[in-house]
C-alpha cells in the first residue's frame, strides 16, 4: 500500500526542515569568517522565514481541520525532526574557503531539499498536494537565489 501524507504532516515535516535549515547554516558560519559568514547567516535567516510561513500555515491549517492532537506529540515531532535531517542536512560540515564554495554547499543543500518534498508530492493527498506546491515553489525561490549568486 502506497503512504499517503495529510496536509498537516506535510506542513509539520516542512517546519523540521526549515529547523534543519538554520542549524546548518549557522553550523557552517561558526566555521567561517567575512563575507563567507554573512553568506550563511542569510541563508539561515532565510530558512528563518520560510519556517515562519509554514508555521502561519500550519496554524491556518489546524483551524480548518480541527484538533489534530496527535500531530503535536513529541515523538511524533521527533520523528518529523529526525527524517527532516536525514534528508538532507546531515551531511558533514566542510571547510569553506570561498563564497563560491559557500554557495555551491547551499545549493546542495536546497537541491536535496526541494528534490524530497517532489518525491513525497507523489504520495500525497489532493489537498497535500496544494501544500506542497507552496512549500516547491518556496524552495525554487531559495534555489534560483542561490544559483543567482554564482553568476
Amino acid at each position: 500500500m502506497k503512504p499517503s501524507f495529510s496536509n498537516l504532516e506535510v506542513i509539520k515535516f516542512a517546519i523540521g526542515m526549515e529547523d534543519m535549515g538554520i542549524k546548518f547554516y549557522e553550523d557552517y558560519a561558526k566555521k567561517s569568517e567575512g563575507e563567507i559568514r554573512s553568506l550563511f547567516l542569510r541563508l539561515a535567516d532565510d530558512e528563518r522565514r520560510h519556517k515562519a510561513f509554514f508555521q502561519n500555515l500550519l496554524d491556518e491549517t489546524s483551524k480548518e481541520a480541527g484538533a489534530f492532537d496527535y500531530m503535536f506529540d513529541e515523538s511524533v515531532t521527533s520523528f518529523f525532526e529526525a527524517f527532516a535531517q536525514s534528508a538532507g542536512f546531515s551531511r558533514e560540515i566542510k571547510d569553506i574557503e570561498t563564497n563560491r564554495e559557500a554557495i555551491l554547499e547551499g545549493i546542495t543543500t536546497e537541491t536535496l531539499t526541494l528534490q524530497y518534498y517532489k518525491d513525497i508530492y507523489e504520495y500525497s493527498k489532493e489537498k497535500t498536494k496544494e501544500t506542497l506546491e507552496i512549500i516547491i515553489k518556496e524552495e525554487e525561490g531559495h534555489l534560483e537565489l542561490l544559483k543567482g549568486l554564482l553568476k
